[in-house]
């Protein structure tokens, strides 16, 4: 099975994402399942032999074997291993700089304890020497900051005092450094609460590279802006073309493992149990491959790390259907409920809870530590991920979900609360709201990098978050371009260094 696309425009509704996710390192992609229906263009049909070989014809391109290909990629491998290990680049910004390229092109999953090694070694130099951080320049200071932070490194922010005037203010001279203003945009998306000078950090410098960050690299997927970014890297430093060939072929190796999960999810046993007789066909169906699906996970937990989740799983997914049974009574009798009501329930049926509560026990948290991390734990970093999702999903209007303005939004709620608001003054509190839970989310996941054991789950969380703006940024037509460029560049174009458009604007 294969999913094609039959026409320009992609225009069903985000609900057709399904989120795959590595449970190694926390990676996360979507992958389209949808359903051959007259309102969608996307559909499931039979695929032809040849049609499945295509993505291993695109990879051998340019290679005699698979064999050559995957002795060529192991060799890549170790080249930048070979790089990240190199005594001359020890405690050099370029290592930083090395670090931050391997970030951007997605492939650090294959480097963690190199980078982690790079970074801690970088954090003792700085701390242990007597104003470690005045001889940063504005760039080097924010890349320093922005990789150590996001690595769970206790940083400061009030390190970027050194840059303020007498008068309290970022220097006028700093309007001229446009690299290191970028870089200082940068690490102003990693501030958390009550951290004002990251705030008139980004404010001072988005003044003037705003409109070139339009999409900062902290709440972005790495793997998607990577294709931009490889086209910008230029080699001066002797690792940039060893970094772009790396890049290009785990791109391809990807991409053919999307498809193969993507075959294995359209191709769900139907068959319904005497639990379901009385359900619908097509309900017995959805519960049949949920079933499955659940007690699979469950089995796999156990055999690698001796324990069965099974009842929070299923707990997890009863409290979804709930939340949806909520929003269907309020819709059946017409009720608008208050906006903190709302999104309590809205958090829930955003589905967030159930794919992190997933990953937690995939990830093997609650073995690894003894039992001393259990699921409440994660409960802040689940409802930042959660409102920011359901916060961006009603930021669309109800037209562009074609739902017909009857399904209820924060917005509505909002403006019923404040009578004599416009839509555009809702629209402003949803913005700073999302920005808020932006700075809540970094600092629950600062807090739980402090711990090792949580990074692939914290990294997990971020880009669930970071996809978002991907599911639900509609454009004047109502349909999702970027969306659909992601999912097609995931899947079937092998277009990972050619001009496009659309995400150069992005």
């Amino acid at each position: 099975m294969a999913v094609y696309n039959s026409s320009s425009s992609l225009t069903c509704p985000p609900s057709n994402i399904h989120i795959e996710i590595n449970a190694e390192n926390g990676d996360i992609t979507p992958s389209l399942v949808a359903c051959r229906t007259a309102s969608q263009k996307w559909s499931i049909i039979e695929a032809t032999s040849s049609d499945l070989s295509k993505p291993h014809q695109m990879i051998l391109n340019g290679h005699s074997s698979k064999d050559e290909l995957l002795n060529e990629y192991e060799q890549k491998l170790e080249d930048v291993r070979e790089l990240l290990n190199s005594e001359e680049l020890q405690n050099q910004i370029e290592s930083l700089m090395l670090v931050d390229a391997i970030q951007r092109l997605g492939v650090d999953y294959h480097f963690q304890e190199e980078i982690e090694a790079i970074l801690r070694r970088h954090y003792v130099a700085a701390t242990t020497c007597v104003d470690g951080y005045t001889y940063y320049t504005l760039h080097n200071l924010s890349l320093f900051f922005r990789l150590l932070r996001q690595h769970g490194f206790c940083i400061p922010a009030d390190i970027f005092n050194n840059f303020k005037g007498k008068d309290g203010t970022f220097e006028g001279k700093l309007k001229q450094d446009i690299r290191g203003l970028m870089e200082l945009y940068e690490a102003a998306q990693l501030g958390i609460e009550g951290e004002d000078i990251l705030d008139e950090a980004a404010k001072f410098s988005g003044q003037i590279v705003g409109n070139r960050l339009k999409h900062p690299y902290h709440k972005s997927i790495a793997r998607f802006s990577a294709k931009k970014y490889i086209r910008d890297l230029q080699d001066i430093n002797g690792w940039e073309k060893t970094l772009k060939e790396l890049a290009k072929m785990d791109y391809y190796v990807a991409k053919t493992a999307h498809q193969q999960e993507l075959t294995q999810i359209s191709m769900w046993d139907y068959a319904a149990n005497a639990a379901t007789d009385i359900l619908p066909k097509s309900w017995k169906m959805c519960y049949k491959a949920l079933l499955d699906t659940t007690n699979e996970i469950g089995s796999k937990i156990y055999e690698k790390y001796g324990y069965n989740p099974i009842n929070s799983l299923k707990s997890t997914w009863a409290s979804f259907c709930e939340a949806f049974l909520v929003e269907a009574k309020w819709f059946q009798i017409g009720h608008l409920p208050i906006s903190n009501e709302y999104l309590e329930n809205g958090k829930v049926s955003s589905g967030v809870h159930v794919v992190l509560v997933h990953l937690f026990f995939l990830l093997g948290i609650n073995g690894k530590m003894g039992g001393a991390f259990q699921v409440d734990d994660i409960s802040e970093l689940i409802s930042s991920v959660a409102l920011i999702l359901r916060l961006w999903d009603d930021f669309g209007s109800a037209k562009d979900e074609q739902q017909d303005g009857n399904d209820g939004s924060y917005i509505e709620c909002y403006m019923k609360e404040n009578p004599g608001s416009t839509t555009e003054i809702a629209r402003e509190h949803v913005v700073d709201m999302i920005s808020s839970e932006w700075k809540r989310l970094n600092k629950e996941c600062f807090r739980l990098n402090q711990n090792s054991s949580m990074s692939s789950l914290t990294k997990a969380s971020l880009n669930l978050a970071r996809m978002v703006p991907l599911m639900y940024s509609y454009d004047d037509n109502q349909q999702l371009p970027v969306l659909e460029e992601y999912v097609n560049s995931s899947l079937f174009h092998d277009t990972f260094l050619e001009h496009h458009p659309i995400l150069d604007q992005e």
